[in-house]
């Protein structure tokens, strides 16, 4: 019999997201000055890309493949800086978007890597039956 766990992907979960999230701090807040850093940028968000939940699957695509091409850009091609900084604008939702479902499920403030809350508790719907007893 043969077993290819080894091969399986990495769950797309909040709870799997913010646990690559947690191995990815403080590093994922950190300025990015040299091209060394800007890879190890995008190596970060393509892990994290990996395990996005659907919710955010798309707008984490939208900001992973703008660190990707940022990192392929000629900082003295002046057209390539202007079509990144309307790539950035452009990119703008997403990343409020990401921002928001990290700080509520993560309770990471992403743009920081800083913690900012305890983590949210998930919420169980109970039903709860009435009965009325008949005059």
């Amino acid at each position: 019999m043969l077993s290819l766990s080894g091969c399986a992907a990495p769950a797309r979960t909040g709870s799997s997201f913010c646990a690559q999230l947690g191995r990815e701090l403080p590093a994922i807040g950190q300025p990015m000055g040299t091209r060394t850093e800007v890879t190890a940028m995008v190596d970060r968000y393509e892990r994290l890309l990996k395990r996005a939940p659907l919710s955010i699957e798309g707008d984490f695509a939208i900001l992973t493949g703008l660190l990707q091409d940022a990192s392929r850009v000629n900082p003295s091609d002046k057209e390539a800086l202007q079509k990144m900084a309307d790539a950035t604008y452009a990119a703008n939702q997403s990343a409020l978007n990401v921002r928001d479902w990290v700080k509520s499920t993560c309770a990471v403030d992403i743009s920081t890597g800083l913690n900012i809350d305890p983590p949210r508790v998930p919420t169980t719907t109970t039903a709860t039956t009435t009965s009325t007893v008949a005059p």
